[in-house]
């Protein structure tokens, strides 16, 4: 099995596993099977509808998934589509979350939780989404700030270079390592505006809109990295 098939078979799994969350979710009206935190704030009245906003935006996001790696002899350009799906799929599930809990973490004591609870949950959190932010930067920002310094794409996989013309690994470098900054800096920005947003109810607007700024610049520092490939490369693969 070669790598694009590998990469085609997983992808189209994932796919269908977050998209049948999302159909589920969207036929039954029930929202319980995410994570607590995500629906502990929200009215019993209005669960329904958490439910089927969010399981469309699941839906979209199973969709995008199973297009990131086409399948041989399919067009290279859909998995620009698949990103753009699962992007627009976050934006609608995190959107939906933040609409009717309140915000993308909620940790309000539904059942009579202690303030010295509450607050642990929430340092708890914090703390990793810190972590997690500093890691993204971390293997993202950094090195694509080393590629564009040297010009070298040697970085990326071998299959995303096999077709590329010497004279344009700079062009190619300064384009991928410019989409990581980007792709980084987005995800970074998604995580602070979530987390910053679980400290209130509801969360306030400039937090929704860091986290789906974030989002979206994510998304176009991923799509800028696979267009070029595809531009320079000929094919994703290769």
């Amino acid at each position: 099995m070669d790598a694009q098939t590998g990469g085609f078979i997983t992808c189209v799994l994932v796919g269908l596993l977050v998209g049948a969350c999302g159909v589920y979710m969207l036929v039954t009206g029930n929202a319980r099977i995410m994570h607590s935190y995500h629906y502990a704030a929200t009215p019993p009245a209005k669960m329904p509808s958490l439910a089927r906003w969010s399981g469309a935006g699941m839906l979209v996001c199973g969709i995008g998934c199973a297009l990131l790696v086409p399948a041989t002899g399919m067009p290279e350009w859909l998995s620009i589509v698949g990103i753009a799906l699962l992007v627009a799929g976050l934006v609608l599930t995190f959107g939906a979350i933040m609409h009717f809990n309140g915000s993308l973490f909620s940790f309000a004591g539904a059942g009579g939780d202690s303030r010295e609870s509450e607050g642990s949950s929430r340092t708890l959190v914090m703390g990793l989404g810190v972590v997690v932010a500093v890691i993204c930067c971390a293997v993202t920002v950094v090195p694509g700030v080393l590629m564009i310094a040297s010009g070298d794409p040697s970085a990326l996989h071998s299959y995303h270079l096999v077709n590329v013309a010497p004279e344009n690994y700079a062009a190619l470098a300064r384009w991928e390592g410019a989409g990581m900054i980007v792709m980084g800096a987005g995800l970074a920005a998604s995580i602070v505006g979530a987390l910053l947003g679980s400290q209130r109810r509801p969360a306030p607007r400039w937090t929704k809109v860091l986290m789906v700024a974030g989002t979206v610049a994510f998304g176009c520092g991923l799509v800028s990295m696979l267009a070029a490939i595809i531009h320079f490369n000929g094919s994703l693969m290769g």
